[in-house]
C-alpha cells in the first residue's frame, strides 16, 4: 500500500505569529539579532537541527512555546528583529527603485537578471550545494537582495543534496545518501494564477516529465528550484533530482537538460521573463536550445537571428582552471538528448554540436564552449583565471590574439554574513553601519586605529566558540562509530585554545594538495610539538565520490596522525558544509592554502577568513595573487624557482616550515607587557583592510552590472527595438558579406598609432 507524507504545522499564539514570519525568509541567516533570537529559545537543539529554525519550532514542547509567548524579554527582541526585518525589505525595495531609475531594470519582473547555477548555498540548513560555487551562488543573491539588484536564482531541489561524509575506522571516506526534508524548510509551492502548486511539463527524450517549481525568498531576492521527484513521474525520472553531481553522465545530462529548459519554462509560467540571462559554469547550457526554441518556433526568427539575440542578453562565467573539469559530454550521448530538441528547428545535431567542439574535435560536446558561442559577455573569476581562461578557451577564437580573446573578468567576493558577529560589532561601531558597502580608502584605514585589545579579544572569542564546537563534532562521530565512552571523552577533549591552530578546508582534490604540509613528516610533527610553541592543524572536506585520490589524502592525513602520535594535534572534521567552514574562518589562526600553480581560479575561504583577522598563508593563486600586499599575510612562492613537480613540492613544504619556525610562530607567541601579540595584531588590522571592501561582494555584483549587465541590457534592447528591424538589417547585410568574402582581398594593411603608444 503505497503511504503519502502529510506534515501538519502545529499552532502558535498569535503574539508569536512574526516569528513563524521570520522563519519563512532566509534573510534570518545574515542578521546576527535573528540568530541569536532563536538561539535564546532552545540553543543546544538548534544546533543539533543544523540551525533550521522551522525545524527547532516544529520540535520544541508546546509548553516552552507557551511560556515564550509570555516571555516579556523574548517578546521585546522578537519585536526589535521584525522591525530590522521590516527595516531592511523597504531599504531593499528602495534601493530596487533606484537601480530601475540608474540602470534601466528592475522595474518589473520582465527586467530581472536569471541567474541559472546547479547549486546554491545560502545556509547549511537547506542543503542543495556542494563546495564553493555553491556558497559563492548563495553569497551573490545575498548580495543581490541587500542591493536591490533584481536576481531571480534558479537552481534544482536535490532529495538528497550532495552526499553526508563519514570516514570509516581505517580513514576511508565513505558517502551516505540523506533525504532532504524539504517541509521543515523555507520552501513553498510555487503557485499558477489559480493559487494551486506550480508544475510545468518539459521532455527528456522526448518523455514528458513533470517539474514541481518550489521557491524561497532570500531576503528580497527569489530563488526558484525545480523537482522531478514527484509520484505522477516513473522512477526514472523521479530519481533526475535525486543527487547532486550525480556520476553517472546519462543522469547528468537529464538533470541539465531540466534545468536549463525546465527553467526558462518555470520562468515563463511564473510570468518573468527576464532580459539577462546569467549562466554560472556551463550546467545550464542548455537554456540556449530552449531559448532558440521560443524565438524560432514562437516569434518565427531564424537562426542566425535568434543566436543574436541570446548572445545579447548572456551572460556566461567559467569557474574552473582546467578543461578537463569543465562540463562535457560525448558527442553521442549529447546526439542522443538533442536531436529530438533541434528536430523542430530544422537544425541538424552535426551543424549544432560545431558551436560545442574544441579545435574540430568532434567526439566531445563541450557545455561551456556552447555558452561562450551564445553569449557577448564572458567573465573568469580572477585576473589570473582571466588570463587561464583565455588559454583554455583561445580555440574558440583562432584569429584572435590571446590578448583579444573576448573573456574578461571580475574577481569574486564574500557577503559579510561571514564576518564573525564580535568582527561585525567591533567593525561597525568604528567605521559605520553598513560595513558591506565601504570603498573609501580613508574610512578603512580607520581598522588600523581600533585598540588592538578590542582586536585580539574578538578573536579569542571566536577560537572560544571554534574548540567545543570542534570536540563535539569529534566526541559524537565517535559515537556514531561505537567507539568506547573512554576514548570518546578522551578526544572531545582535544584542541588547546591557546595554541597557533591552523586550517585547511575546501574539496579534497590532487591539484588543491591538501597534504603538501605532511610533506616532511618528521619536520612537521616537530613544529607541531614544539614546547614553547605548539602549533595544531585542523583539516576539513569532501572528496568528490568518484576521486580516489582526494579519498586517499584524507587516509593520508588521518594516518600520518595516528603514526607520529599527533591525533590530539591534527583533526579532520567529517562533513565539510557551511557551519564547519563558519566556525574554521572565525577561528582558526592561520588559513592554509597551497593549490598547484594556476590552478585556483579564485578560492574565497580566504578571503572569508581575511575578513576575520584569520591570516593567510597561501601560493600566489587566484584571488590571494590580487589580495596579497605583503603586510597582511603570507605568500608561498619558491616554488615558481623550479619545473620538476617534486623538487617543486619540497621547495614549497619547506617554505612554509621556515615560516612556521622562524616568523609566524615568532609574531604568534610573542608578546607585550599587556599579553597582547602586537606583531600579530598589526597584520590582522591589515588583512581586515585590505580585504573588506577589494574582495566583499558588493563590489563584484557592482562590476558585474557595470560590465555586463547594464551592456547587455542596451544591447539587448536595441536589436529587439522596432520588431527586431536594427537586428534584420544586420543579419541580411552579413548574408550579403558573407556570400562574397572570396572576393574580397586586403591590399594593404596599416595602423596610425605611434610604436610608443602600443
Amino acid at each position: 500500500m503505497a503511504m503519502k507524507k502529510i506534515f501538519v504545522k502545529p499552532h502558535y499564539p498569535e503574539n508569536l505569529s512574526k516569528l513563524l514570519k521570520l522563519t519563512d525568509n532566509l534573510w534570518w541567516t545574515w542578521n546576527y539579532d535573528a540568530v541569536n533570537l532563536f538561539y535564546r529559545i532552545n540553543a543546544p537543539l538548534f544546533r543539533e537541527l543544523r540551525h533550521n529554525p522551522i525545524k527547532l519550532l516544529y520540535l520544541v514542547p508546546k509548553e516552552k512555546i507557551h511560556k515564550l509567548s509570555q516571555d516579556k524579554g523574548f517578546l521585546f527582541e522578537l519585536e526589535k528583529v521584525w522591525q530590522q526585518y521590516e527595516e531592511y525589505l523597504k531599504q531593499s525595495e528602495t534601493l530596487k527603485k533606484e537601480n530601475a531609475k540608474k540602470y534601466g531594470f528592475g522595474s518589473n519582473n520582465k527586467e530581472s537578471i536569471a541567474y541559472f547555477l546547479m547549486e546554491f548555498g545560502v545556509h547549511e540548513s537547506l542543503p542543495t550545494y556542494a563546495g564553493g560555487l555553491g556558497i559563492l551562488s548563495g553569497d551573490f543573491i545575498k548580495s543581490a537582495s541587500d542591493t536591490g539588484i533584481p536576481i531571480i536564482g534558479i537552481g534544482i531541489l536535490y532529495k538528497y543534496g550532495y552526499f553526508t561524509q563519514r570516514l570509516n575506522p581505517d580513514g576511508k571516506q565513505e558517502e551516505i545518501f540523506i533525504e532532504f526534508e524539504n517541509y521543515f524548510e523555507p520552501l513553498k509551492e510555487a503557485q499558477n494564477q489559480q493559487k494551486q502548486p506550480l508544475y510545468i511539463e518539459t521532455y527528456v527524450l522526448g518523455e514528458k516529465t513533470k517539474v514541481k517549481v518550489w521557491q524561497t525568498n532570500v531576503g528580497t531576492a527569489r530563488l526558484i528550484l525545480l523537482d522531478t521527484d514527484i509520484p505522477e513521474n516513473p522512477s526514472h525520472l523521479r530519481d533526475i533530482t535525486h543527487e547532486l553531481y550525480v556520476a553517472d553522465k546519462e543522469k547528468r545530462i537529464q538533470q541539465e537538460l531540466v534545468l536549463g529548459k525546465g527553467g526558462i519554462d518555470a520562468l515563463n509560467a511564473l510570468g518573468i521573463k527576464p532580459k539577462i540571462y546569467h549562466l554560472n559554469e556551463g550546467h545550464s547550457a542548455f537554456l540556449i536550445v530552449r531559448r532558440l526554441q521560443q524565438l524560432i518556433l514562437e516569434e518565427k526568427l531564424s537562426f542566425a537571428e535568434a543566436r543574436a539575440i541570446i548572445r545579447s542578453s548572456t551572460v556566461f562565467t567559467t569557474h574552473t582552471p582546467l578543461i578537463e573539469g569543465n562540463e562535457n559530454f560525448k558527442t553521442d550521448l549529447a546526439r542522443k538528448y538533442l536531436d529530438i530538441e533541434l528536430h523542430a528547428l530544422a537544425i541538424s545535431l552535426d551543424e549544432f554540436a560545431k558551436l560545442a567542439f574544441v579545435e574540430n574535435k568532434t567526439d566531445t560536446f563541450w557545455l561551456p564552449a556552447l555558452a561562450i558561442r551564445f553569449s557577448d559577455f564572458n567573465n573568469a573569476v580572477s585576473l589570473q583565471h582571466k588570463d587561464v581562461s583565455r588559454e583554455i578557451w583561445k580555440a574558440l577564437f583562432p584569429t584572435r590574439p590571446k590578448a583579444e580573446i573576448p573573456i574578461d573578468h571580475v574577481t569574486n567576493g564574500v557577503h559579510s554574513s561571514w564576518i564573525s558577529e564580535s568582527f561585525t560589532n567591533i567593525l561597525k561601531r568604528y567605521l559605520g553601519k553598513n560595513i558591506s558597502d565601504i570603498e573609501d580608502e580613508p574610512v578603512l584605514k580607520r581598522i588600523l586605529d581600533i585598540p588592538d585589545e578590542e582586536i585580539w579579544e574578538a578573536h579569542l572569542k571566536n577560537k572560544k566558540i571554534l574548540v567545543p564546537f570542534v570536540r563535539k563534532i569529534i566526541s559524537d562521530a565517535f559515537v556514531a562509530k561505537g567507539y568506547s565512552l573512554e576514548k570518546s571523552h578522551k578526544l572531545s577533549s582535544l584542541l588547546n585554545p591557546t595554541y597557533l591552530t591552523i586550517g585547511f578546508a575546501r574539496r579534497f582534490a590532487a591539484y588543491k594538495r591538501p597534504t603538501l604540509i605532511l610533506n616532511n613528516k618528521k619536520r612537521l610533527t616537530k613544529i607541531l610539538t614544539n614546547s614553547d610553541r605548539p602549533v595544531q592543524l585542523i583539516f576539513s572536506g569532501k572528496a568528490h565520490p568518484a576521486d580516489e585520490r582526494g579519498k586517499e589524502m584524507i587516509k593520508e592525513i588521518m594516518d600520518y596522525a595516528k603514526e607520529y602520535e599527533v591525533e590530539d594535534r591534527v583533526i579532520f572534521l567529517e562533513n565539510y558544509d557551511i557551519d564547519i567552514a563558519r566556525h574554521l574562518v572565525w577561528g582558526v589562526d592561520i588559513w592554509l592554502n597551497n593549490p598547484q600553480e594556476e590552478m585556483e581560479a579564485s578560492g574565497t575561504s580566504g578571503i572569508k577568513a581575511a575578513m576575520n583577522g584569520v591570516l593567510n598563508l597561501s601560493t600566489l593563486e587566484g584571488w590571494w595573487k590580487e589580495g596579497y600586499n605583503g603586510r597582511n599575510g603570507w605568500a608561498i612562492t619558491v616554488g615558481k624557482a623550479y619545473k620538476d613537480p617534486e623538487l617543486k613540492e619540497a621547495a614549497e613544504a619547506n617554505q612554509i616550515y621556515e615560516l612556521l619556525e622562524e616568523e609566524i610562530t615568532q609574531h604568534y607567541y610573542e608578546r607585550n607587557k599587556k599579553e597582547l601579540p602586537e606583531k600579530w595584531i598589526k597584520i590582522m588590522k591589515e588583512s581586515i583592510k585590505s580585504v573588506l571592501w577589494k574582495f566583499n561582494m558588493y563590489r563584484a555584483l557592482y562590476e558585474y552590472v557595470d560590465k555586463f549587465y547594464v551592456n547587455s541590457l542596451k544591447e539587448s534592447d536595441r536589436i529587439r527595438s522596432h520588431n527586431y528591424k536594427v537586428l534584420k538589417e544586420a543579419v541580411a547585410e552579413e548574408k550579403v558579406v558573407l556570400q562574397h568574402w572570396n572576393e574580397v582581398n586586403f591590399i594593404d594593411f596599416s595602423v596610425n598609432i605611434d610604436q610608443d603608444e602600443q
